[in-house]
């Protein structure tokens, strides 16, 4: 920028030298040399003109571009520094723009899913209560006895399965913010072992089951309570693809790129692609009594800690989730 401000500097000194100097050249009636005084004059404004517009004219193509969201425009300023940081600058903004708004369309995609699911989910829900709460107004002298009480289990079931799904949304749309706080690697998988226990005994499997790797000098910047929330879930994924016998499960945490790095695998029946692509989908579920939101919920809470999750499996060789934090 500094070079283009001197180079408009010395248009407008040439541009005001020129004149002058031609018109005392006119007024010695030196018509010749004030003529080519003039054409030079009108040679620094064309100059100066020029500059002024490559520039008007690079900014409006940058405000035009966000405008019609076109962001694959590249802005290039040649000349000295300060302008190719604009250029640089304005690029860099046009990248983000592209980001915000490829992020903005999939959350949308991502409400548009849940809201079709819920709607969807609602309607099987209320259409039966509807139905028998029509026909008992209806035709109130056939609900006697026993058939009043099967009519009212059947809302009380209805009204509950509808409950459930709406907490389950609840759930997924109200985590709180992340109170991140540093504690001993070593520590904190201790006091999970004592949760994995309990978990372990209601399934009657043993303890040893689930092994531990875990550097006793490595620190965790996390929320303890929402991050064992994770480990539930994962562990209870884990524990139902499990076999029989011989089930194992593996917890590794290392470091990677100077950030925590943490594997849960186990040796279960696996998963096949179709389930692996819809697993973080909001709902989505293969388990009969599952509510669908427990692995979404579990990405949104490790997204809060600055992380990301990935699930890879394989069909009768059991499934790895690598979690970076």
């Amino acid at each position: 920028m500094k070079r283009f401000r001197l180079n408009i500097a010395l248009l407008l000194a040439l541009i005001i030298i020129s004149v002058i100097g031609a018109t005392i050249l006119f007024l010695n009636g030196l018509w010749a040399q004030g003529s080519l005084g003039f054409i030079v004059t009108a040679l620094c404004i064309f100059a100066l003109w020029h500059l002024q517009s490559r520039l008007i004219g690079t900014m409006s193509a940058f405000v035009n571009a966000l405008e019609m969201n076109d962001t694959t425009t590249r802005i290039i300023l040649g000349g000295d520094y300060e302008l190719q940081k604009m250029s640089e600058s304005m690029n860099r903004i046009s990248d983000i723009y592209s980001e915000n708004m490829r992020e903005l369309q999939t959350r949308k995609l991502y409400y548009d899913r849940v809201l079709r699911i819920m709607t969807h989910e609602m309607r099987n829900g209320i259409t039966p209560i509807l139905a028998i709460a029509n026909d008992m107004v209806a035709k109130p002298e056939r609900y006697q006895g026993k058939k009043f009480s099967e009519a009212s289990h059947l809302l009380l079931s209805q009204a509950e399965g509808i409950h459930r799904f709406l907490d389950s949304y609840y759930k997924l749309t109200h985590l709180p913010d992340p109170k991140i706080e540093t504690i001993k690697a070593g520590d904190y998988f201790k006091s999970l072992r004592c949760l994995f226990k309990a978990e372990l005994d209601n399934r009657n499997m043993p303890e040893e089951l689930v092994s531990y790797t875990v550097p006793e000098d490595m620190s965790l910047n996390i929320d303890t309570s929402l991050m064992n929330q994770v480990m539930i879930n994962l562990l209870r994924n884990a524990l139902d693809a499990l076999p029989a016998e011989g089930g194992k499960i593996e917890i590794i945490l290392t470091v990677s790129d100077s950030r925590p790095f943490l594997t849960i695998k186990d040796n279960g029946k696996g998963m096949t692609q179709d389930t692996i692509n819809n697993l973080f989908q909001p709902f989505y579920t293969n388990k009969p009594n599952g509510s669908g939101v427990g692995l979404s919920i579990c990405r949104q809470i490790i997204q809060k800690h600055g992380g990301d999750i990935h699930i890879k499996s394989q069909e009768g060789k059991g499934t790895a989730v690598f979690i970076s934090l």
